[in-house]
């Protein structure tokens, strides 16, 4: 639901003009309310007109991508890669420069706020798994215009994503087609609003087919953790004969790693993976993925930015459909 600044003010206990003065930087407010202000309006999803904030800035010709780095991070695969690529190419086009910034995952905010006052960027591009209430309130403070890959559990921002529960449903549907009576679901951070969507629509499906306490590991991506989590899931569940992995890259590999290691036969193993990782492809086994049309989603996602700097309002949301491939 999308909060109005008289909403805001009803629930902060104060005139609207006062939450446009708190989440316009102006004067005339507390920082006790402010901060207040600020904390209610990440809480309840309130999006902000960011025209006279773009229009406000002298431009810098600029644009800041987030790059997603470390153990609990997901560039991996080439899903960031392309996204990179195709943000670039946008952004190219219209005259301004890409920078790309990985934030110390020990001083986000820090890191983040930094950034925000020493750099030179019109706007934002960050991945949804990287903005936190704390994160969300401070680009607010700071008037910064910035748009989401990926949505958030955080907050209700504009953003680009994929359909990831009927997607999952799909690729789910796919191992019972092929004959599959136990299945599981091997996950990323539970954590990311995707993981949780992804293994939702598994979990709708393979309760729709009768088949119910499908089991479900969610797991970091980094190797280490991965590789342990992964092993010790399948020696307790030795009995299935399917997996549906939610996310591609080196972390599918990790899966299909251990089952190889302990012995799984699989020429006659279900695997389908929410990615269209291209070694994929080669594997000495059916595998059945989801293509996303990741280049399309990295230019919107770019294009909703350049709308919000030159004034407009871009689509809160735009979700794109995964292609079945055998």
């Amino acid at each position: 639901m999308k909060y109005s600044i008289k909403e805001i003010s009803e629930l902060a206990h104060v005139a609207p003009s006062t939450v446009s003065k708190a989440l316009n930087g102006q004067r005339g407010v507390s920082e006790e309310k402010r901060a207040e202000i600020i904390k209610i309006a990440g809480e309840h999803n309130y999006i902000p007109n960011a025209s006279a904030r773009a229009l406000s800035h002298k431009s810098a010709e600029a644009i800041g991508l987030i790059i997603p780095a470390g153990k609990n991070r997901s560039l991996l695969g080439s899903y960031w890669s392309e996204i990179i690529a195709a943000i670039a190419e946008e952004v190219s086009s219209r005259g301004y420069s890409l920078l790309l910034f990985v934030l110390d995952s020990e001083k986000r905010l820090e890191g983040l706020k930094e950034m925000v006052l020493r750099q030179n960027v019109d706007g934002l591009i960050i991945p949804a798994e990287e903005i936190t209430l704390d994160a969300y309130n401070l680009l607010i403070d700071l008037k910064i215009p910035f748009v989401l890959q990926g949505r958030s559990k955080v907050c209700n921002h504009y953003s680009v994503d994929v359909q990831n529960m009927s997607g999952a449903a799909a690729l789910t549907r796919s191992l019972l087609r092929q004959g599959c009576k136990k299945c599981a679901c091997v996950a990323g951070p539970e954590e990311y609003l995707y993981s949780r969507e992804r293994v939702e629509g598994f979990r709708t499906v393979m309760a729709d087919s009768g088949i119910g306490n499908a089991p479900v590991l969610y797991s970091l991506y980094s190797e280490q953790k991965a590789l342990l989590d992964i092993r010790n899931f399948f020696e307790k569940n030795r009995d299935v004969d399917g997996v549906f992995i939610t996310a591609g890259g080196e972390f599918a590999f990790y899966v299909l790693r251990v089952l190889k290691e302990l012995g799984f036969d699989m020429s006659s193993f279900g695997v389908s993976v929410f990615d269209d990782f291209e070694p994929l492809h080669f594997l000495p086994f059916p595998v059945t993925s989801a293509k996303q049309p990741v280049r399309l989603m990295g230019t919107q996602t770019a294009k909703n930015l350049f709308q919000l700097l030159s004034g407009e309002e871009p689509p809160s949301l735009s979700l794109f459909d995964i292609t079945l491939v055998q």
